[in-house]
């Protein structure tokens, strides 16, 4: 496997021991970003939830979903310069004082198993193995990243859990510009409300 599409940090180049601690941090939103969500990653969390049939995705994006801003730099065929894309994409809507995940219980994650690829792939998202200092500030937050103990990733599982949220983006967008960038089209059972409320 080459990295030659994928920017790894040198400091991943030999591979990390990493082990959640469950400290619950990163199920918390504040000021530490969003968790994306994906058309498999609905269809499973839903299931997964007994949310049933388009009616029960509907209950389901009402109750746990919101719409966010995002973006894509993408090069068109034949095309001299990238372009940004700015469209709209969904993610969890947190709840009480500390923005906290809806499914996080007493520092647990209790949809484990049907969790998020997002959840799944930390710490091996791109903007934190392709930059030192993403990794670092990541590190200060994480008391896994701090200690590097337990399982083994070496830089081919890093890569390959980096590329596979790579060309989840990518199905994303391509699907997004497709239809117009019309979020309805790919989601068609999200509640109008929550485009009227999204950023």
């Amino acid at each position: 496997m080459t990295t030659t599409d994928i920017k790894l940090s040198k400091d991943l180049e030999k591979g990390i021991h990493f082990s959640c601690l469950m400290c619950g941090t990163c199920c918390r939103g504040l000021d530490e970003g969003e968790v994306y969500l994906y058309d498999e990653d609905i269809k499973l969390l839903a299931n997964h939830l007994n949310f049933k049939g388009f009616e029960g995705l509907k209950e389901f994006a009402k109750k746990y979903l919101k719409v966010i801003n995002d973006s894509f730099l993408w090069k068109e065929p034949g095309a001299e310069r990238k372009r940004t894309y700015r469209f709209k994409t969904l993610a969890f809507r947190f709840t009480g004082d500390d923005d906290h995940c809806h499914f996080l219980k007493d520092n647990m994650c209790s949809i484990h198993e049907a969790r998020p690829f997002q959840c799944r792939c930390f710490p091996f998202w791109q903007m934190m193995i392709s930059n030192r200092s993403n990794f670092t500030n990541y590190s200060k937050k994480c008391p896994g990243l701090r200690e590097l103990k337990g399982n083994f990733y070496s830089k081919e599982n890093i890569v390959e859990w980096a590329r596979a949220e790579r060309k989840l983006e990518l199905n994303y967008f391509l699907k997004m510009k497709a239809n117009g960038f019309d979020i309805l089209k790919l989601y068609p059972f999200l509640p109008k409300q929550l485009l009227e409320n999204g950023d």
